[in-house]
């Protein structure tokens, strides 16, 4: 029962996390675009975009390592 509870607990925050990493990698790749379309005009909120830019793909990366911590917990309490 206990391990069900757990299970639970770590699919739902495993779909949680993913569902952020999708939202944050359709902002990144705004953000990109638009930093690349403003730069080549030679305009300095190119330069913020860019700085935005990574900034969430600094996120889309810790996301990511949260996401396969939680996976990795999934499968091995189901194998338990």
């Amino acid at each position: 029962m206990k391990t069900e509870k757990m299970m639970d607990l770590l699919s739902k925050k495993v779909d949680a996390l993913y569902k952020k990493l999708v939202i944050l990698l359709v902002i990144s790749g705004g953000f990109g675009a638009y930093a690349i379309k403003f730069i080549q005009s030679s305009h300095w909120v190119g330069y913020l975009f860019l700085g935005t830019f990574i900034f969430v793909s600094i996120a889309i990366f810790v996301t990511y390592i949260k996401l396969n911590i939680f996976v990795k917990q999934v499968e091995r309490i189901s194998n338990e």
